[in-house]
């Protein structure tokens, strides 16, 4: 008895596939693009295609105070010609909105302690494709920036 196999039944990939073709076939019918979309990227089993909608800004703390790293990201984001198109104060920061030809670049600056600063960057084209090696760079030149700024 201890021995004995018990036959497991095994379902495999092709047998999804009448169902998600009549789920794509409802939404095709009813004109449901992003239904479908989200459909074609679980079908195939990649998410890439809600990574969109779920990607987490870009962001660092840097060991530099607040006015040191508000001037350096100044400074990276004009030699990257991008431009600031308007500044909004938060609590222990500042939110700089920016732009460059199709671009929009949200960056939130906030101070953490007298040495810290943290870097949060957005960018993308709209609020649903993101560009993350963009918001990458500007956190990197930005970092680099810091540390040759003579006080």
């Amino acid at each position: 008895m201890l021995n004995e196999t018990v036959p497991m039944k095994i379902y495999r990939k092709s047998s999804i596939r009448p169902l998600m073709m009549g789920f794509f076939l409802l939404f095709a019918l009813s004109g449901c693009a992003v239904a479908v979309g989200a459909l074609g990227t679980l079908g195939s089993g990649v998410a890439g295609g809600a990574e969109y909608f779920t990607s987490t800004p870009v962001s660092k703390t840097v060991s530099y105070d607040y006015d040191r790293v508000k001037k350096a990201l100044l400074v990276t984001l004009c030699k990257m010609v991008i431009d600031v198109e308007k500044v909004k104060k938060i609590e222990n920061g500042e939110k700089i909105f920016a732009t460059a030809d199709d671009l929009e670049v949200v960056i939130k600056l906030k101070k953490i302690t007298s040495k810290l600063t943290r870097i949060e960057i957005k960018a993308g084209e709209g609020m649903v494709k993101r560009d993350e090696a963009t918001a990458t760079e500007i956190v990197q030149r930005t970092t680099k920036a810091a540390a040759k700024l003579i006080t």
